[in-house]
């Protein structure tokens, strides 16, 4: 089921409507119909006020035959079908009938309705012109791009000429000739561009002014209808305003205008103001503004100003700055500049702060280029400040240029600092960037500083970077994250690194905290590693103390432990020596635990290397064969590894002793255990250890002790390994003893000493069985 066309709010016609005007606007709103929509969305489609599509369709204003022609085609869109020949012929004679009718009675309006007709075909005009002109402008940049990418290959060829075939000269004087004329092309390409985008901004200027001065009309024509609609004749005032804007004393105008300044004359209130501007001499025109403000008609008056500023040259506009500021009167000035700054082209702004200076107002001159720099495009900003770069003026381009930094997007000051980088004025790009570098948020310098590296801009980026080195520890901790989302992770560790060589220790401790808190963990491993690796002993247990003081929950070691887990075998040796170097005992002992059981056993065999190179007091067998005795069966087994794989054989076999030959079968059987675990992860490694271990105990026990390991261990589950000791022990110890001993113990379950006659005995069972 379909739904019910939407245009239930169209009221019924007026029965006193003329009889020309009912057939018209009846034929016209068949055609509506059809469209299936409601009058506010067909308003919005074509670009008119919803009240003046309603005013068309309900027979209160003369229709353009503009209007009917896009209603015709919408509706032939929308139907599939186009009305018949006779058809619009019909509805043209409906419309000249209706235009006709309405001549007669309300001249005045019809004036009007001209103007108002005049003023959007101009308005069209312009906007066709500026699609023209978009259009070219976007052809001319793409081709430019496409010549410098042309430009570029051609010197690179013409470079890898010279490079490879110096000899060749006719071949580097063709290539030469070349690059030569595409330079020429893209120089062209440049000037074309800027032409465009000159005529672009003159008409985008003029389309702004047009488009103020239609709506206005559009105003006083309904103002002028509403009169109408209560038996008031429009004419009449018409001609009263078309005498008073000329000739009648400013007196008399600012009581007329007051007069008028009630609904709905009003809007002829606004029109007599702008006309008078329009066309009287500057002090007059600052006369009447004055006496408006004086008798509380600032709206009139402010309604004025943007057509005056369209219509008239920029220097009368400059001269009644000068007036109305010389008066006292500051709110009209605002006004005028606001009006100037929305409607004049780059070149004029630039000739009316120029005026401004001439005449002393540079307070109006700061005012014009602060809304300049706030509100229009990195390109016309460009161009003024280009054109008024002159040394008496200086100072105010570099005051205005900042203006922007807290109104503006991020994307845009970007563009606009590039694009003075790019211009004759670059010091007032070097002015923007600081400011940028000191009042925005992170993420915007960090995009700031892609941007620039990105535009080959590489002295300014790192100009941006060091400027944002004296703010808050917060804001270096947001900046890092946000350089390393660009991808500039140098520079994040150069922010860093600069941080905690030049700030005082107490920003250095908030910092390391402030970076863990927001999850910045490496970092904050990356600079505790760096004070421990690089500041003296007196400020490491400073900023240790200070760790342990400024979070809730967080302390040194637990940041230690987070670092030594997170840095590199070096950073562990480093960190380990500073902190023995600052007799911090129990720090060290949390760094040494880490690396050695929760780090890759080559990590940790490198820095026990390193460790024992440097400090080889630390790490004495003795002390490891003492840790070795308490520690559990894994701890040992980790430890062993390292010292293993680090070629520290003392100390390895201190371990092995401490750790398994010292402690029961068990005990050692669950560190042989351990390795046998770590047979593929070690690659090999762990089996060395387990036969070294299996070797000395096979060494140093007696055959009792080697029959209880082998127990222990067909009990842990590595008979692997208890086979390997079995045979090691053949090897080492008379044969027939071991042997008997190892067939008592399978026979009997039980290990006993055994004196000879034992052993004889066992011995004859033992053939006995065999000839059974």
């Amino acid at each position: 089921m379909s739904n019910p066309p939407r245009t239930a709010e169209l009221a019924e016609l007026d029965t006193d409507l003329p009889a020309p005007v009912r057939d018209f606007v009846s034929d016209l709103r068949t055609y509506f119909h059809r469209l299936e929509v409601s009058v506010r969305v067909y308003a919005v489609r074509r670009n008119v006020a919803a009240g003046t599509l309603s005013r068309y369709l309900n027979g209160k204003r003369a229709v353009p035959w503009k209007f009917v022609e896009d209603l015709l085609a919408d509706t032939t869109e929308h139907c599939g079908a186009p009305p018949t020949p006779e058809a619009v012929s019909c509805l043209r004679v409906l419309h000249e009938a209706d235009r006709q009718c309405r001549r007669r009675p309300a001249s005045g309006l019809n004036r009007l309705e001209d103007r108002l007709r005049d003023a959007d075909q101009e308005v069209g005009r312009l906007r066709a012109q500026e699609r023209v002109l978009t259009k070219a402008l976007q052809d001319s940049e793409h081709q430019h791009a496409h010549e410098a990418t042309r430009r570029t290959v051609a010197e690179a060829e013409l470079h890898e000429l010279h490079d490879k075939y110096r000899v060749q000269a006719d071949a580097l004087t063709l290539w030469r000739g070349v690059s030569l004329g595409l330079l020429g092309g893209y120089s062209s390409l440049e000037q074309e561009a800027a032409l465009l985008r000159q005529a672009l901004a003159e008409t985008q200027a003029a389309l702004r002014a047009a488009e103020a001065h239609r709506d206005h009309l559009e105003q006083q024509l309904l103002a002028a209808e509403e009169l109408l609609e209560e038996g008031i004749s429009g004419a009449s005032l018409m001609e009263v305003l078309e005498a008073a804007d000329r000739t009648t004393p400013v007196p008399e105008l600012v009581q007329l205008v007051g007069g008028l300044a009630t609904s709905p004359r009003q809007a002829f209130a606004s029109e007599l103001v702008t006309s008078a501007s329009r066309c009287r001499p500057v002090q007059e025109v600052q006369a009447l503004l004055s006496a408006l403000y004086q008798a509380g008609l600032h709206k009139h008056a402010e309604a004025a100003l943007p057509a005056m500023v369209a219509m008239r040259p920029v220097q009368d506009t400059a001269d009644l700055v000068a007036e109305l500021l010389h008066a006292g009167l500051e709110e009209p000035v605002v006004s005028l500049l606001q009006a100037s700054v929305e409607l004049h082209t780059p070149h004029d702004l630039a000739s009316l702060a120029g005026l401004l200076h001439q005449r002393g107002r540079d307070d109006a001159v700061t005012v014009l280029l602060g809304a300049t720099a706030t509100h229009r495009t990195a390109e016309e900003i460009v161009t003024v400040c280009t054109l008024l770069a002159r040394p008496d003026l200086n100072g105010i381009l570099t005051e205005i240029i900042t203006t922007p930094v807290r109104e503006r997007s991020c994307a845009e000051l970007t563009t606009l600092v590039i694009h003075l980088h790019q211009s004759s004025v670059r010091h007032l790009a070097e002015t923007l960037q600081r400011a940028m570098a000191l009042h925005r948020a992170a993420t915007d310098v960090a995009e700031l500083i892609a941007a620039l590296h990105q535009a080959n801009l590489p002295d300014a980026a790192n100009t941006v970077f060091w400027q944002t080195q004296q703010r808050t520890t917060g804001y270096l901790v947001a900046l890092t994250s946000a350089l390393h989302t660009a991808n500039l992770d140098q520079e994040a560790a150069e922010v860093l690194s600069h941080a905690l060589s030049s700030r005082p220790v107490a920003d250095n401790a908030s910092l390391i905290v402030d970076l863990h808190v927001a999850g910045r963990l490496q970092d904050a491993s990356n600079a505790l590693a760096t004070v421990l690796r690089s500041f003296p002993s007196a400020y490491v247990r400073d900023i240790l103390d200070r760790l342990d003081q400024i979070h809730p929950g967080m302390n040194a070691r637990s940041l230690l432990t987070e670092a030594a887990t997170r840095g590199s075998a070096a950073d562990a040796a480093d960190m380990l020596v500073a902190l023995l170097d600052c007799h911090l005992s129990e720090h060290a002992q949390a760094v040494y635990s880490c690396t050695v059981q929760q780090r890759p056993t080559g990590h940790a065999a490198a820095a026990l290397r390193q460790l024992e190179q440097r400090r080889p007091h630390y790490l004495t067998p003795p002390a490891l064969q003492t840790q070795a005795r308490t520690s559990t069966a894994s701890q040992n087994t980790n430890l062993a590894l390292a010292l293993h794989m680090a070629r520290l054989p003392g100390h390895f076999d201190a371990v092995l002793s401490g750790g398994a030959l010292e402690r029961t079968p068990i005990e050692a059987a669950m560190v042989v255990h351990n390795l046998e675990a770590l047979r593929l992860p070690s690659k090999g490694q762990s089996i060395q250890v387990a036969d070294h271990l299996l070797a000395r105990a096979v060494q140093d026990y007696p055959i009792d002790r080697q029959l209880a390991w082998v127990t222990a261990l067909e009990a842990s589950a590595v008979r692997d390994a208890a086979k390997r000791l079995i045979d090691m022990a053949y090897e080492a110890c008379p044969t027939q003893e071991f042997s008997l001993k190892l067939y008592a113990l399978r026979v009997s379950g039980r290990l006993v000493d055994r004196g000879p006659g034992q052993l004889l005995l066992w011995r004859l069972r033992r053939l006995t069985r065999i000839f059974d």
